[in-house]
């Protein structure tokens, strides 16, 4: 293997080492020959440095605190969902107090629920100031007195002791709800006992399924930046091979190009000629199956003929242009004449009309006489 060959594979493995570490950073393999210095620093780098440029101590930081305000959230949402029952539960109550009369243990129990439940939320509000040190309180009160004014305290264990098992009713029935929600065709006709116990492993299946759609996205977006740079390095090849055609182009062909062109201009002006000779002697055949001896014989008596009659025809055209020249010598009074006589041309056609008609009737009383 020759030195090209080992330098090419060891620029194409820093390569991928490098775009797999920094997926960010449009590398491409020349660059990596390009600047070796930025690539041996961008290497060291990603020794003390995950793909989303954070130290390891830093990321290790952030994983414990993200530990830390996952348990904090999980607390405070199993407060959150007991509380929301609660208000519930109290709705019902409220709800079947306006459809039906309550026996007066439930009616008690709804009142003690709702003074404690009220008393915590009031508690809730006492600490207003951001600083959690800070001492501050609304009023100056602290729970210690708020407890103390609550008349149900005595009230609370067993409040507590009744509560529990319709919390854990309404919340198993949720739970059971939930699992009907995420699976519905496989958990229509399983028993409440079945569907409480998927119940539990429902976190972490519903984890699962988030873990596994965070992965696909993130692979997704691997997939992405892979397609970006591979459609860079296809524009790339294409741009060189599109050079590289040019010059050839520019160095081999077009060296020969006028030569070749000369050549072709030579044979077309020769096959001009050869098409324009033919032609004429088309044109000489057409002429000489057209016009035979007997065509041209007759032709000519034809043009002796036309000549006479022209002749006759400018003889005739003389004749009368002297006749009009004479009329016109006449003057103006020639014209007076014109219609005098057009007149007793007239007159005349009647008398002879009525001499024709005259002698017809004498004819014709000699016959009866």
């Amino acid at each position: 293997m020759d030195t090209s060959t080992r330098k090419g594979q060891r620029s194409t493995i820093n390569h991928e080492k490098l775009s797999s570490q920094f997926p960010f950073l449009s590398l491409k393999a020349a660059d990596v020959d390009k600047y070796p210095d930025f690539c041996a620093l961008m290497s060291c780098l990603g020794s003390h440095l995950n793909p989303e440029c954070l130290t390891l101590q830093t990321h290790r930081d952030l994983k414990q605190a993200e530990e830390l305000l996952r348990h904090e959230k999980h607390s405070w949402l199993l407060q959150h969902i007991l509380y929301l029952e609660l208000q519930e539960l109290l709705l019902d109550y409220e709800i079947r107090s306006q459809e039906v009369s309550l026996s007066s243990r439930d009616q008690q129990f709804h009142k003690v629920l709702q003074q404690c439940l009220t008393q915590a939320e009031i508690g809730d509000y006492l600490d207003f100031s951001p600083d959690p040190s800070s001492k501050l309180t609304t009023l100056g009160l602290t729970r210690e007195e708020l407890d103390r004014q609550n008349p149900y305290k005595q009230h609370l264990s067993s409040l507590q002791q009744a509560l529990i098992p319709v919390m854990e009713e309404r919340l198993r029935r949720r739970c059971e709800n939930l699992v009907m929600a995420h699976d519905p065709q496989n958990t229509s006709q399983e028993s409440s006992k079945l569907m409480f116990a998927k119940s539990s492993q429902l976190p972490a299946i519903v984890e699962g399924e988030t873990l596994q759609l965070a992965e696909n996205k993130q692979k997704l977006k691997e997939d992405y930046v892979k397609k970006d740079k591979l459609f860079e390095t296809y524009y790339q090849t294409l741009l060189d091979s599109l050079q590289l055609l040019d010059t050839l182009i520019s160095r081999f062909k077009l060296e020969r190009q006028v030569e070749q062109d000369t050549i072709t201009a030579e044979w077309l002006y020769a096959k001009c000629d050869a098409m324009s000779l033919k032609i004429r002697m088309v044109e000489l055949q057409i002429l000489t199956e057209t016009f035979t001896l007997e065509t041209v014989q007759a032709l000519r008596n034809v043009r002796s003929h036309l000549e006479e009659a022209h002749k006759e025809a400018e003889k005739e055209k003389l004749h009368r242009e002297q006749a009009l020249k004479a009329y016109q010598a006449v003057g103006g009074g020639f014209e007076k004449i014109v219609a005098e006589y057009g007149q007793l041309m007239s007159e005349l056609e009647n008398k002879q009309w009525a001499l024709a008609e005259f002698d017809k009737s004498q004819g014709k009383h000699s016959v009866t006489g």
